[in-house]
C-alpha cells in the first residue's frame, strides 16, 4: 500500500533533554505528513528519563526503547534502525526541531529526484531560540565533497532504510554522523540536499557537539583510521574541514 511504501521511522536516541523534549516531540507531530513512526531509544535510562518517556507512548506511533547501560547517540540510532519497520528513516535528536513541512518536502523531493538519502538546511540555534547562523544544502554531494565539508546535520537526514543492510553508526562520541555519511558516498548511493531551512539544531554549551577536542580526534580517525589516508594527509583533512565549516558558518 501506498502509506507503508511512503512512511518514515523516526529514530530519536534520549539523553538528559528534559527541557528541550515536549517542543521537539510537537514538532513532529505538528508535521503535514501524519505517515511516521516515532522509536526512542533512552540511552539515560534513569528513573527520571523513564517516567518522563512513558508518558508518551502512544500505539502503533510512539515507541520507547530502555538501554540497559550508556551506550551513546550512534549506537543507540542503530538499535533504533534494527526496531524500525518503515522505508524510510529520519533522524531527530531529542533537543533539535522540524519545521511543519519538512517530512512531506523531503518525501517528495526523494521521489521526484530518485535520491536514497535526503539533507535540508539548517539553522543553529542557541538554548534560548536565538538563531545563530545558517547552513545551506548543496543539491547533490559525492565522496569528494564530503571529504572537504560536511554541511548535513544528523536531524535534516531522511534515507532509505535499505542502505543499513550495508552500513551502520560506529560508537564515536561524536562525529560519527560525519563518519556514517562518507561510508554511504562510498557505495555511490545517490545524495542530494533540499536548500530549505526545514530543520533547527540546537547548540547546547553542555553538550559533547560543543566539545571541539573530541570532535578533531574523531574527525582525524575518519580519515586516518575508516579511510586509510596517511597522517599528514588525515591532519591536512582535518583542518581543511575545519576551515570550511568556518567560512560557511560566518562567511557567507
Amino acid at each position: 500500500s501506498i502509506s507503508l511504501i511512503m512512511s518514515v521511522s523516526i529514530i530519536m536516541p534520549y539523553f538528559e533533554s528534559e527541557i528541550f523534549l515536549e517542543k521537539t516531540i510537537r514538532s513532529i507531530k505538528n508535521q503535514n505528513y501524519q505517515k511516521w513512526e516515532l522509536i526512542i531509544i533512552d540511552d539515560e535510562n534513569t528513573k527520571k528519563s523513564r517516567k518522563l518517556l512513558s508518558k508518551l507512548k502512544e500505539k502503533n506511533k510512539i515507541k520507547i526503547y530502555h538501554n540497559k547501560k550508556r551506550i551513546g547517540a550512534g549506537l543507540s540510532r542503530n538499535k533504533g534502525i534494527k526496531k524500525s519497520k518503515k522505508k524510510f528513516i529520519a533522524f531527530l535528536d531529542s533537543d533539535d526541531l522540524w519545521k511543519k513541512d519538512k517530512l512531506r518536502y523531503q518525501i517528495k523531493e526523494m521521489n521526484k529526484r530518485k535520491l536514497d538519502f535526503c539533507f535540508t538546511g539548517y539553522e543553529c540555534l542557541n538554548e534560548k531560540g536565538k538563531k545563530l547562523y545558517k547552513v545551506k544544502a548543496e543539491k547533490s554531494l559525492n565522496y569528494n565533497n564530503l571529504l572537504s565539508a560536511c554541511n548535513i546535520a544528523c536531524s535534516s537526514v531522511m534515507l532509505k532504510r535499505k542502505i543499513f543492510k550495508k552500513v551502520l553508526f560506529n560508537n564515536f562520541k561524536t562525529k560519527e554522523d560525519y563518519s556514517l555519511w562518507i561510508k554511504i558516498s562510498k557505495l555511490e548511493y545517490k545524495i542530494g540536499g533540499v536548500n530549505k531551512i526545514l530543520t533547527s539544531y540546537l547548540s547546547r554549551s553542555s553538550s559533547l557537539s560543543s566539545k571541539h577536542f573530541n570532535k578533531i580526534i574523531n574527525a582525524f580517525m575518519i580519515y586516518k583510521k575508516e579511510n586509510n589516508f596517511s597522517i599528514f594527509f588525515s591532519f591536512y583533512c582535518v583542518g581543511r574541514l575545519y576551515f570550511n565549516a568556518f567560512k560557511k558558518k560566518f562567511f557567507k
